[in-house]
């Protein structure tokens, strides 16, 4: 709103004109996605005042900011980024390794993976509960027996340096690790494992797509099972602690091998109906 004043200038609501607006917007090199965050802040931001009579908001562009279209790691990329952990100066590089290895086997978000504590698992049974923010109803999730073995191995681990302190991923101090030391560490973490992506305002994924990484090969397996995914939606979504099915929904589209069969038999007609078409579907698209 700064930026707006200062090309605008200081004159009064009313009489800001959707041209000095649209002067902001596209005065600047703004990505797609930047564009539109601004207009729609600026435009909440004028719809707050009940005292206008009018908007003084230009008419937006005409091609939308890409939708949802989350990074996904593939195996050899995990591979690489823990492999990259070992060669780059990072605060604690066991921390870091356990941490990722934990948004990955979970699905969890990144401050329920912050705000874990020894006492949210359960060895016994395989189990881990993460808790929000605010502090509300907790959700409990089964964890394999890798990941099971990774918790526990990293608590013997660091149980002298932690002390009494009841965080999993904690400072050495005890205090829960900030994250904005981890998304920091991450994107070194990328570079230096060659992971970039060029569909997003960001030149490299974050940590949260660690978990729609564990989403899509989820929905993948389920498909190479023959399992409805209508109807194992529902469980994802419950795992995932999304409150609305649509949330889940999203990654639908991200398993282009649930159209094959649907591809396959439009292929070819039966015999004596009509001619052969002249082009077939690849092979690499009915092997996926």
């Amino acid at each position: 709103m700064r930026t707006l004043l200062r090309s605008a200038g200081d004159r009064a609501l009313q009489q800001v004109t959707p041209k000095q607006i649209s002067t902001y917007l596209d005065g600047s090199r703004m990505s797609a996605y930047t564009w539109w965050r601004e207009y729609q802040f600026i435009r909440s931001f004028f719809q707050s005042r009940n005292k206008l009579a009018r908007l003084p908001m230009p008419r937006p562009r005409a091609a939308l900011p890409p939708g949802f279209r989350p990074y996904i790691f593939s195996r050899t990329e995990l591979l690489r980024l823990l492999m990259a952990i070992e060669r780059t100066r990072l605060f604690d590089p066991l921390t870091m390794r356990t941490f990722l290895l934990f948004l990955y086997g979970t699905g969890a978000r990144v401050h329920e993976a912050i705000g874990l504590r020894k006492s949210d698992i359960d060895f016994r049974h395989s189990s881990v509960s993460l808790r929000q923010p605010d502090g509300g109803r907790k959700r409990m999730l089964p964890i394999g027996r890798t990941l099971r073995n990774t918790l526990d191995l990293y608590l013997q681990s660091t149980a002298a340096q932690r002390g009494d302190a009841d965080f999993v991923f904690a400072t050495g101090d005890g205090s829960p690790l900030r994250r904005n030391t981890l998304r920091y560490n991450f994107v070194r973490l990328c570079a230096r494992a060659r992971i970039h992506q060029e569909h997003s305002y960001s030149p490299t994924p974050g940590m949260h797509d660690l978990r729609h990484t564990f989403a899509v090969p989820c929905l993948e397996c389920w498909l190479r099972e023959g399992k409805d995914l209508r109807q194992k939606l529902p469980v994802l979504s419950g795992y995932m602690g999304h409150a609305i099915l649509k949330s889940t929904e999203l990654y639908l589209r991200l398993v282009p091998g649930r159209f094959v069969k649907s591809l396959s038999s439009l292929q070819a007609p039966p015999s004596g109906i009509g001619p052969k078409p002249d082009v077939r579907l690849p092979d690499r698209l009915i092997k996926t």
